[in-house]
Formats: structure tokens, C-alpha cells, sequence
């Protein structure tokens, strides 16, 4: 089944395209990852769209298909240059697989270059420097960044080259027949087939050179028998192929006005049927078993190419030490195989097969993932943790991974001092009465950094009485375990969950009122936590910011805990006294009526 155009095809289009030359261009937009889509109009075709997929296809329509993007940069660079201009000129490069669109727009002229071949690309230049491109790579011959010259890769034109460079080509192939001619020769591999059934020749074969003359006819006797545009059908009657070729050796089926109409009905007749999903679960279980599949697909591939390195170290080594780049790709048996030129052969070896291994153990992980009992979502039930000991108190883990405690009464601000304020811990507390007393716990005894103090000292001012007085922001202190002192000055009194502070304070001034809640990991336990925004943003992937206003607590509590699947308590718990606003959600969508 052919799963994209040749380069015989794409000469085919772009002669059929000439009728568009001097199109207005209306749009230019990226619906999808692969796919780019030309609006264009002039007064012979109407409004007509030029549909580029990059998985190797091409087509003319005047079907509406929708010009949007949300695709980046690229397409708004592409669009600010090309849109109102003219279309000057469409040609095919090299007679590959690569379609090059020149527009005008006043004294501007530039190219659109689309290559669509492996993950395919898009690169805008002008006077062949690169203005923008889809797609950054590297190859060995050339580079496609913004800024660098544009240069194609290295082709062959089956149209225009002589007997004896198609000789030197096959001669020098390492491929047998049917590949040399499809891929050496750009043939594709539907001419390549005929070719050889046509010749009684063996596809796997290696190149003879007393064969040549005959190939050669061959291929130029084909080039030439043109036939209307027609799908091709297997032996059970399936579509098989589509093209403008006389392919003698398939079944016609059916055939069309032009190449484009042909290509759109052989596309639909391929596409694969859409899965329903009736609920969560079953995506879930459709979604593991194509990740498994994938996994073993990939494994045997590399698998396969590690057989293939270490059937040929000789030959890698001889490769390696000729080359001044840090990457090289080798044929071996018709696989592409990239070696790492810092590495030993032996080494490159290993790593795929060490990479063959760790997707066999993905494959096994959702394997087992995938034979547990499906857990009905609508009656997900609560699962209560162990508790750590912390979670008795008020508390968060620092971005720096540090345990922080805070006080919720006087009581416990008396006890989290007395009994956690150790050596090399530090104290924060907020300028406002009612503030909790928070310690945050050293680890391996190195003393908390200011960072982790700066987030201590924004969790008591979230926790003190400006949340309930809608306060936007305050001050707050930390300091050392040594400066925190249970004993009063001289005729003076401490009540319960009071410290004196000896020496300097390290303020924090005019900090924002606001709290985070949301999931975080804590050895290997997820756990609903309330802090900082900065111990969240890289450690937790949903959560919420809340900041002091109007929407009452309990509501907000009921649902933070259908939201995070916990309990009631739990989530009510986290929440300091006083009204909420939502200030933004990160990983899951959470809105206050």
C-alpha cells in the first residue's frame, strides 16, 4: 500500500499546478503538526486550497479546510511575509521530493521550500538565506536553522540523467536492485517493481552491470507512458495505489480528471476507521495497548540494528576514523544506522541494544498496568495515606526539598518550637498578629538557603489574619534557631505561643498574599499540599493559586476535594480563614462561581 507520494509524483502535481501561478494568497495556516495549508485565488480557479501534509502527501482542493494555527512561530513569520503577495512560480527540486514556491509581494520576493520526506519541514528563504523553518535539524550536509543558507539535500533526477550517470549510480550502490532504483535512483518504489517485473529481473538482487542498458531503457520507457489519473487495486480489491503511471503489473480501478481528485479519494479510502471511546476507561485501555505495541515495534528495530553493528566493526571503525563529524550514517543491509563518531563500535552496539532493553521493559510495565482491574471512575473511592508527622501541623516541603512547619494556635506554635527548632534550623515568622511560628527543617544538617526562607516567610503571612482582612501584601522576618528565646525580658511577660527575637531580622518586605494548593510528591507518596506558588511551579504539575476575596471557604473547600479526590477535612484543613479568589490553575481547570 503506498503510504506516500514519489518524486515521479510530485513532478506530476507541480506540472498540473502551473495553472495557479500569479494566485492571490489569501491565507497560510498549520491546522496540525504536519500538515500546512496555502489559501489562494485567482480568476481562472476560484478560491482553492493547497493541502501540504509532510507525511509525504499533496493535493489541490477547493473544499474549505480551515487556514488556523496555534502552531508557533513559524506560521506568523510565514504569514507576515507571504500573505497578499503573489504566487510567481511552483517547481520540484532536483526531481525529488521537495516542492518550492516563489511569491512576490511588492519589490519583496522570497521561497516557500517544502520537503516531504521523512518527518518532513518547511524552510522560508530569501535570496537562499533561511528567514524561518519549521523545523531546526542537522544533517551531515547541511543544517536548517534560521540564518544559514539553504541547501538541499543531496538527489537524483530520474528525469534528465543519461545513461551513464544512472550507471554510476547502480554501480555504486550498496543496495540491491529494487532499492537502488527506488531510493538511489528516486524512483519510488512502484516504478522500481515494475522495472524488474517487467525485466523478469530480481528485486533483491545486486546490481549486474550487463543489465544496465536494459534498465535503462526501461526506466525511460516508463517515464513516458502517461495514463489519466487511476487507483490501483490488490488482489482482494483494495486500494493499493494511486498514480499517473501505467503500472502493468496492478489492477486499475478506477479513474479520475486530475492527480489531486484521485489522491483525495485514495487518502479517504486509507484512512484508518475511527475508534469510539464510550468512557475514560476505555481510552485508557486502547491508548496502553498501542504504547505497548509501539514499544516492541521500536525494540526489534534497534535490535536489529545492533545485530547489524556488530556483524560490522570493521566497518564501522574504517568509517569512523575517515570522518571529522560527531555523528555518521551507515547502510548496512538497506537500515540506516546512525553511529556516534566519539563512541567504539562495540559501544554504539550496546547502546542499542541497551535501549532495545529498556523499551521491552516499558512494554512489560504497561503490560501488567493494563492486566489490573480497571478502576471505574464514577466510583472512584477516597484512599486514605499514612500520615507523616508533619501533617499534624500546618506544612509544605520547600522547592529545595527542605520539610516546613507552621503552627496552627498558640499551642502548637509553642510545641513546633520547643520540640522542632533544632541546631542549624531556621525561624520565619509575619510582621501581623496571629501569624504561625514556621521552622524549616535542615537537611544532612546544611542550614536552609534564603530562597526557602523567603518561601517560609510568605506561607506564615498567607496563614497570619491578612487573609481574612483581604490584605494584598505584607512583611515578613526569618532568622536563625539561636535568635528564637522562650525567656521574656526583664518585668515583661510571653504568652503562650510567644518568642522573643534577639538580634538581626532578615525581612522580606511587601510580599503578596497569596497560597497554592495542589498535588506534590513526597517520597514517592502523592500528597494535597498548601504553599508558596515557587515550591510548586517545579514540582507539581496540577495545582491552584489562590489569593484573599470574596468566595466563601467552605464552598471553596467542597471543591478542591472533588477536585483532588480527597476528603472534605482534608482539603478544608489546608485553607487559611477568610474569602477566595482564584488567581490562575495550572494542569487542571478549577473555577469559583
Amino acid at each position: 500500500m503506498k503510504k506516500a507520494l514519489t518524486g515521479p509524483d510530485i513532478g506530476t502535481l507541480v506540472s498540473s499546478w502551473q495553472v495557479l501561478l500569479g494566485s492571490r494568497i489569501d491565507q497560510f495556516g498549520r491546522p496540525n503538526e504536519n500538515e500546512l495549508v496555502i489559501k489562494l485565488r485567482n480568476s481562472e480557479t476560484g478560491t482553492v486550497r493547497l493541502i501540504l501534509d509532510l507525511k509525504g502527501w499533496a493535493y489541490l482542493t477547493k473544499k474549505s479546510i480551515s487556514t488556523e494555527s496555534n502552531q508557533g512561530g513559524f506560521v506568523n513569520k510565514v504569514r507576515k511575509i507571504i500573505k497578499k503577495g503573489r504566487l510567481e512560480a511552483i517547481s520540484q527540486l532536483n526531481g525529488d521530493r521537495i516542492v518550492c514556491f516563489d511569491f512576490i509581494r511588492g519589490d519583496d520576493k522570497c521561497k516557500l521550500i517544502v520537503e516531504l520526506f521523512h518527518k518532513g519541514n518547511a524552510v522560508l528563504c530569501m535570496d537562499n538565506e533561511i528567514l524561518t523553518v519549521m523545523r531546526q535539524q542537522k544533517f551531515r550536509h547541511r543544517t536548517l536553522k534560521t540564518g544559514e543558507v539553504y541547501v538541499s539535500p543531496p538527489s537524483f533526477n530520474p528525469f534528465n540523467s543519461d545513461i551513464s550517470v544512472y550507471s554510476k549510480t547502480l554501480l555504486e550502490s550498496e543496495r540491491n536492485l529494487g532499492a537502488s532504483l527506488t531510493i538511489n535512483c528516486n524512483l519510488g518504489g512502484e516504478i522500481s517493481n515494475l522495472i524488474c517485473h517487467n525485466l523478469k529481473l530480481d528485486n533483491n538482487s545486486k546490481v549486474i552491470e550487463s543489465d544496465l542498458a536494459s534498465i535503462y531503457g526501461e526506466i525511460k520507457r516508463i517515464l513516458s507512458d502517461r495514463i489519466e489519473p487511476t487507483i490501483f487495486v490488490d488482489d482482494d480489491d483494495n486500494n493499493f495505489t494511486v498514480s499517473t503511471y501505467n503500472l502493468t503489473n496492478l489492477k486499475p480501478s478506477k479513474t479520475f480528471l486530475t492527480f489531486d481528485e484521485a489522491i483525495i479519494e485514495y487518502l479517504d479510502s486509507i484512512k484508518e476507521p475511527e475508534i469510539v471511546v464510550k468512557d475514560k476507561e476505555d481510552y485508557r485501555i486502547i491508548k496502553q495497548r498501542e504504547a505497548i505495541e509501539g514499544y516492541l515495534v521500536k525494540s526489534l528495530k534497534l535490535r536489529k540494528k545492533g545485530e547489524l553493528v556488530f556483524s560490522n566493526i570493521s566497518l564501522i571503525q574504517l568509517a569512523i576514523d575517515k570522518t571529522e563529524d560527531d555523528e555518521i550514517n551507515i547502510i548496512l543491509d538497506d537500515i540506516e544506522v546512525k553511529i556516534n563518531a566519539h563512541k567504539s563500535p562495540e559501544t554504539n552496539g550496546s547502546m542499542y541494544f541497551d535501549n532495545a532493553k529498556e523499551l521491552e521493559r516499558k512494554a512489560k510495565r504497561t503490560e501488567e498496568v493494563l492486566l489490573e482491574k480497571p478502576k471505574k471512575i464514577a466510583k472512584k473511592k477516597i484512599i486514605k495515606q499514612k500520615m507523616d508527622w508533619f501533617e499534624k501541623y500546618r506544612w509544605f516541603i520547600t522547592s529545595e526539598g527542605e520539610v516546613a512547619i507552621g503552627g496552627k494556635d498558640a499551642t502548637s506554635n509553642e510545641q513546633i518550637v520547643k520540640k522542632y527548632l533544632k541546631s542549624n534550623d531556621r525561624y520565619a515568622h509575619a510582621d501581623i498578629h496571629g501569624a504561625p511560628s514556621v521552622v524549616v527543617k535542615n537537611e544532612l544538617g546544611i542550614l536552609p538557603s534564603s530562597e526557602s526562607m523567603l518561601e517560609a516567610s510568605r506561607f506564615s503571612l498567607a496563614y497570619s489574619k491578612a487573609w481574612g482582612a483581604r490584605v494584598a501584601s505584607g512583611h515578613s522576618f526569618w532568622v536563625n534557631y539561636d535568635k528564637v528565646s522562650k525567656t521574656p525580658n526583664t518585668g515583661e511577660f510571653l504568652a503562650k505561643g510567644a518568642f522573643v527575637i534577639r538580634g538581626k531580622r532578615n525581612w522580606n518586605k511587601n510580599l503578596e498574599v497569596e497560597l497554592a494548593i495542589g498535588l506534590i510528591k513526597y517520597k514517592n507518596n502523592e500528597k494535597l499540599m498548601g504553599g508558596p506558588l515557587s515550591s510548586f511551579e517545579n514540582n507539581s504539575k496540577k495545582y491552584i493559586l489562590f489569593k484573599p476575596g470574596f468566595n466563601d471557604r467552605k464552598q471553596v473547600s467542597r471543591k478542591l476535594a472533588k477536585k483532588f479526590n480527597v476528603e472534605l477535612s482534608t482539603a478544608e484543613k489546608l485553607l487559611p480563614s477568610g474569602g477566595f479568589e482564584v488567581v490562575k490553575s495550572v494542569g487542571l481547570d478549577f473555577k469559583l462561581d
